[in-house]
């Protein structure tokens, strides 16, 4: 079986709300589709229908025969740091209430049900297959986390004020980190590169599910 071209456009702009999903024209049947979050990614050689790249500005006129699928902003809200409810679903966590700030979606708040910061921090380092630099909480006897796109004071005090006392994002930025230890947060910085290679991983997932039959690979680089 396979899955057609347009059709896995169509999926990527009701799913990950992507304005225009089809960067690139190619072959109607995709039987293979290969992912990555950029061309420098590719390996020598390709051997699928189609390609689907977070970053498509970059291939120019690379591999020409092949349809090129691209989800830019929306696999950045929904699929890495900020509002992702796929990672809170895969990881079991409850109470998941999303953030706005300034009228944007900056993230979630939600609870693990791992009742202490140890078994939490494992359970999500082995998930996204590890992080760049952490630290505990004051209080290590819970976790009640924030997901989110950014880290600055206002937004660590923010979510402190909502019972938040583990603060997760994709860099830690150094001129926050004053502010996050004067709440007592624990921090996990998971690495923006990371983040995006889980939410490569996991769109790979959901399209298989989607489109019995269709094959993927997902290129790390």
């Amino acid at each position: 079986m396979s899955a057609r071209l347009d059709d896995l456009a169509r999926w990527l702009h009701v799913h990950l709300d992507e304005p225009r999903p089809l960067f690139r024209a190619g072959p109607p049947e995709v039987a293979s589709l290969g992912l990555a979050l950029e061309p420098a990614d590719l390996p020598d050689r390709v051997e699928v229908d189609a390609l689907f790249l977070h970053r498509a500005l970059r291939l120019g006129g690379a591999l020409p025969a092949l349809g090129v699928l691209n989800a830019h902003d929306g696999f950045d809200l929904q699929l890495t740091t900020g509002p992702n409810l796929r990672l809170a679903g895969r990881l079991g966590w409850q109470e998941v209430r999303p953030l706005f700030w300034q009228g944007r979606p900056v993230g979630l708040t939600a609870t693990p049900p791992e009742g202490e910061w140890r078994a939490f921090h494992r359970a999500l380092t082995d998930e996204l297959r590890g992080e760049d630099r952490s630290w505990g909480p004051v209080d290590p006897s819970r976790v009640r986390v924030a997901l989110m796109n950014a880290m600055n004071p206002e937004l660590l005090g923010l979510t402190h004020s909502l019972g938040v006392n583990v603060y997760l994002t994709g860099q830690l930025r150094p001129s926050a980190q004053e502010a996050a230890r004067a709440l007592g947060l624990g921090v996990v910085a998971l690495g923006h590169r990371r983040t995006e290679l889980w939410g490569l991983r996991q769109l790979a997932r959901e399209l298989e599910a989607a489109f019995p039959g269709l094959r993927t690979e997902v290129y790390p680089g």
